[in-house]
């Protein structure tokens, strides 16, 4: 439909209205399943430890999230001022709630301006914005302390920018700029944007000023590193991965050194059942029949507005090639931004049902039916994924942790060797509290990390006067016992059962 100047207007504000409405409902869900405190649940045993590296002011697992710790940190220092004492993972837990909520908001706003021919688009918008805020994906990741609600947000970001000011070019280089800061594999979304900035313009050099913007934002984000060597060389910090004050451990960090043996790793039959994992989890955030719905706005796309397609294309094949051939136990995460373009294909492929059907069912008000039918429907899958995703009574890691403290002697040596149970006793020791109080002088050690020189060194300058420190875990063992209680979170396979002994959850070794 054409529009004019005074429509316009009042599209632009339902827009906004609706937008608003979605992240003020996503925010009251994603409020009524947040996790109460320190949690394991949906992958989220790195929470312990995002949290403790904020607290310590320290660097986290790579590539080291110098934006997502910044902003924790200012957001643990500021609600730590309106509620004193309050507990520190439930405050980290709120912040993932608003950052999902805002991504949102900003999804509905996207879909908006894209469906801005159609009668009602506010309540095709909606639906998008709702489709997202709903999926298993990021709702999930919106109710624990994780880096990836502020991913997803700046995933919308990133594409409003582009798809909604693709003119005003340099609108793009806050959302890289954070991107890169953030998570890296903004990266492989990039080319999308390149193209989505490419395709309104015209003339031989209609590439260039695209370019320029994203490369600008590139080198700003990748400057925010610097807080990684600044804060590494200061302390040092407990939470302090590569201990990157030089070059060799900063790179280590930024380039997921540790994490490169997952990448092109398995069989041909392995990473064949990683494309079934792929549409699994694709299908699993809307169900068959609302990814049917978003299969069909792709075909409306593919007809009137092919550049959408194409953009559409470039958006998902990066992330799902990564997705596939990078193996480890959540890399479905990083199907974010596959999830988040289908909740707009969704909302274009039931635009386009009920225009067909309008003039087929005349008779019939064909759009608040709809909208009726889309709204209990979401309501259902709600009701139908609380129970696997709603966290209120989530304890598992807190009462580990309180069990870990009551086990816990004055002096002790905690050996772990997972991440739940180490960033657990990182978290307790760093962050809560929790274990320094009950254990005081208590030294968390990870078997797995000595395998690292930075580790090694780290434990040296942490503690200088404990002996054999900075070697390895047996070689802690051999040296300290008898002058320090020693335990293990998990039966260590080279140490003889007889020499320990149960201790709560823990593992004590005998004197």
């Amino acid at each position: 439909m054409d529009t004019t100047p005074s429509q316009s207007t009042t599209h632009r504000r339902s827009i906004r209205l609706a937008a608003a409405g979605a992240g003020v409902a996503a925010f009251g869900l994603y409020a009524a399943s947040l996790a109460p405190g320190l949690t394991w649940a949906h992958q989220g045993a790195d929470g312990g430890e995002l949290l403790a590296a904020a607290a310590a002011n320290g660097v986290p697992h790579p590539p080291g999230y110098p934006l997502y710790i910044m902003l924790l940190q200012l957001w643990l220092g500021a609600t730590g001022l309106v509620a004193p004492g309050s507990d520190l993972a439930l405050r980290g837990n709120w912040l993932s709630a608003l950052f999902g909520a805002a991504s949102v908001a900003v999804t509905v706003l996207v879909a908006g301006h894209l469906l801005r021919q159609e009668t009602r688009a506010w309540v095709w918008a909606l639906l998008a914005g709702l489709a997202w805020a709903t999926a298993p994906l990021p709702w999930s990741q919106s109710i624990i302390t994780e880096v990836y609600s502020l991913h997803a947000l700046l995933i919308a970001l990133l594409a409003w920018a582009v798809l909604v000011k693709p003119l005003r070019v340099w609108y793009v280089v806050p959302p890289v700029v954070l991107g890169i800061a953030h998570h890296l594999t903004i990266v492989l979304l990039l080319p999308a944007a390149l193209y989505a900035l490419f395709v309104v313009r015209t003339g031989p050099r209609r590439w260039l000023q695209p370019a320029l913007a994203l490369g600008l934002g590139v080198t700003i984000g990748a400057l925010l590193y610097a807080r990684i060597p600044l804060v590494a060389a200061s302390g040092p910090p407990p939470v302090n991965w590569g201990y990157a004050d030089n070059l060799a451990g900063f790179w280590w960090l930024v380039s997921g050194a540790a994490y490169r043996g997952y990448l092109l790793s398995g069989s041909t039959g392995a990473a064949l059942g990683r494309v079934t994992a792929w549409a699994s989890t694709v299908t699993s955030q809307f169900t068959p029949v609302g990814l049917a719905l978003g299969f069909a706005g792709l075909a409306v796309w593919d007809r009137v507005a092919p550049h959408l397609r194409t953009f559409s294309i470039i958006w998902v094949t990066p992330v799902s090639i990564y997705a596939i051939l990078y193996y480890t136990r959540d890399s479905d995460i990083y199907l974010l931004p596959v999830a988040w373009i289908v909740s707009v294909w969704m909302a274009v492929g039931a635009a386009a049902l009920v225009g067909w059907l309008q003039p087929r069912l005349a008779s019939l008000p064909v759009l608040p039916i709809a909208a009726s039918i889309a709204g209990v429907g979401l309501l259902l899958v709600v009701v139908l994924r609380w129970p696997s995703i709603a966290l209120r009574s989530d304890v598992e890691a807190r009462q580990y942790l309180s069990a870990v403290g009551d086990a816990l002697e004055p002096d002790s040596i905690l050996i772990t060797l997972a991440d739940r149970e180490t960033f657990a006793a990182w978290y307790g020791a760093w962050a809560g509290g929790s274990l320094r109080t009950a254990a005081p002088g208590m030294i968390p050690v990870n078997e797995s990390l000595y395998q690292f020189d930075w580790y090694r060194r780290l434990q040296h300058d942490l503690y200088p006067n404990v002996p054999a420190i900075d070697e390895s875990a047996q070689a802690v063992v051999d040296a300290n016992l008898g002058a320090r209680p020693i335990f293990f979170a998990e039966k260590p396979a080279w140490l003889d059962p007889d020499r320990l002994e149960a201790a709560g959850p823990l593992w004590r070794v005998k004197p």
